[in-house]
């Protein structure tokens, strides 16, 4: 059995495995991106973007990006002995330029891996149990992002409606609200 690189880009690599029997298999690879969930207790509401994006059109999400921007960048931290606090750092400067949020003490919550044996793209998702309003976003150029807290069951409901689009989201965003005794 070999396995060899068929194809990298900046943010994909697809590898490609031969069989004994001549079968090929791929497997696409991309860096880890964060989400992080932010619950205001005063508001009982959670914080989430809503963006507007070539790709899939509007769609409300938590806040969130890749932990490094490049695959040469993630395999140059992917083994640190300090990749918690990497990860919170890249969801820090993700909450800050997308929400305009401060976003303090934050830990994993969760980590998806991507379904089947054809992509690896994992999501971690972190709390953040301190933050604090900025006043501005900053946004990349071509960026639509407008910040909403949502009330807890106004939450549930896009999650069980399918505003919320990207299913593993909505399954810890579900999981954390069980979590901290709100379903």
């Amino acid at each position: 059995m070999s396995q060899e690189v068929a194809f990298e880009g900046r943010i994909i690599r697809v590898e490609q495995t031969v069989k004994p029997d001549g079968r090929i298999f791929e497997k696409a690879i991309r860096p880890p991106g964060t989400r992080t969930i932010i619950f205001n207790p005063e508001k009982e509401a959670l914080l989430l973007t809503r963006e507007i994006r070539p790709d899939i059109g509007q769609d409300f999400r938590l806040p969130g990006g890749k932990v490094r921007d490049t695959l040469e960048q993630w395999d140059q931290v992917k083994d640190s002995p300090n990749l918690n606090s990497i990860i919170a750092q890249a969801a820090a400067k993700e909450v800050r330029e997308e929400a305009g949020i401060e976003a303090r003490n934050m830990e994993v919550f969760s980590v998806s891996t991507s379904g089947g044996p054809t992509v690896e793209w994992t999501l971690y998702y972190l709390v953040a149990t301190e933050f604090g309003d900025l006043g501005h976003q900053d946004l990349e150029v071509d960026e639509q992002i407008t910040v909403v807290w949502v009330p807890v069951k106004e939450v549930i409901q896009m999650c069980l409606t399918g505003k919320i689009q990207e299913g593993r989201s909505v399954a810890v965003i579900l999981q954390y609200l069980h979590s901290i005794n709100k379903i």
